[in-house]
């Protein structure tokens, strides 16, 4: 006798939900025949919202502590640059002070959308999530940019 397949059993428990759900539907509208592919279809994209869920909530997550701890290794290079800052020559300092606050700012801007994005539903995260890895990586050039003008 063949072996089930191991993705099998999620197969049929998606379908088995499915089923339920559609179901479940039915028996709300008085089990009228003429809206069985209608509830299916519903029943079919709860289901599969609910299954994905999870999943989508863990790569959320990933990425805002990826996100939170990048941000506060840039803190910790912030305050590294305002003290070099501090001790070059008065003549240079002003324009490092103007550009380190720069930064500063699109770090505050960067913190702000990650609260953002965090607050949208899955559908538009991932919108979301592109604007912030282009700041992201602006924001890197930049400090960059200003880290090796002091080496």
């Amino acid at each position: 006798m063949p072996r089930p397949h191991s993705h099998s059993k999620p197969a049929e428990e998606r379908f088995r939900m499915i089923s339920e759900a559609a179901y479940f539907r039915a028996e709300r509208r008085g089990f009228d025949g003429n809206h069985a592919i209608e509830d299916w279809i519903e029943a079919e994209e709860e289901i599969d919202r609910a299954l994905l869920e999870p999943r989508r909530m863990k790569e959320k997550e990933a990425f805002r502590k990826r996100i939170e701890k990048q941000l506060d290794e840039w803190d910790e290079r912030l305050d590294e640059l305002r003290q070099k800052a501090w001790e070059a020559g008065i003549e240079i300092r002003a324009d490092f002070d103007a550009q380190i606050e720069a930064l500063a700012e699109k770090r505050a801007a960067l913190q702000s959308r990650l609260h953002e994005l965090l607050a949208h539903t899955e559908s538009t995260w991932k919108d979301l999530r592109g604007g912030i890895e282009k700041s992201w990586d602006e924001m890197r050039k930049a400090l960059d940019h200003i880290a090796s003008r002091f080496k």
